[in-house]
């Protein structure tokens, strides 16, 4: 495994556990269809992107556990915030593992719902500025895409 790839493995377990008590587990699995898709860019010594696909359930489950309520008091915006919350986490986390001796800025997350059933965007080459992972918990999907270049 790639070094930034086990970067965004460490800084999405930490942050899923600590925040959503959701335990993920990466698999090889590159295809998945999504439910909602969020998106952060940063500028600093490198800039770049993350974007983050996820199932309804996970989401659903992150904003239960984080919340303390049941499955029946979760509202699609309460969803959406927290989708784009956990986006920021990761991404804050990722960039201090990556270099804690910088500063670097990041946009507001976006968050897009899909209705489609589209699959996260498989990265069929290796690209030198493009990693993925992808977890999977209880049957729940989570991919993340980081693309970072030097500025």
């Amino acid at each position: 495994m790639g070094k930034l790839r086990e970067m965004i493995t460490t800084s999405t377990f930490e942050v899923y556990e600590k925040m959503f008590f959701i335990f993920l587990e990466p698999v090889e699995r590159k295809d998945i269809a999504y439910d909602m898709s969020t998106e952060i860019t940063f500028k600093g010594p490198v800039e770049g992107s993350m974007k983050m696909f996820l199932t309804d359930g996970l989401v659903s489950c992150m904003v239960q556990n984080m919340l303390s309520i049941s499955d029946e008091e979760v509202s699609d915006s309460m969803r959406e915030d927290c989708a784009r919350e956990a986006t920021n986490m990761v991404c804050g986390n990722l960039l201090r593992n990556y270099d804690s001796s910088n500063v670097f800025s990041l946009s507001i997350p976006t968050c897009q719902k899909n209705n489609q059933g589209d699959l996260m965007p498989a990265c069929s080459e290796p690209q030198a500025d493009l990693w993925q992972a992808v977890f999977d918990s209880d049957g729940e999907t989570l991919g993340v895409l980081l693309q970072m270049q030097r500025s």
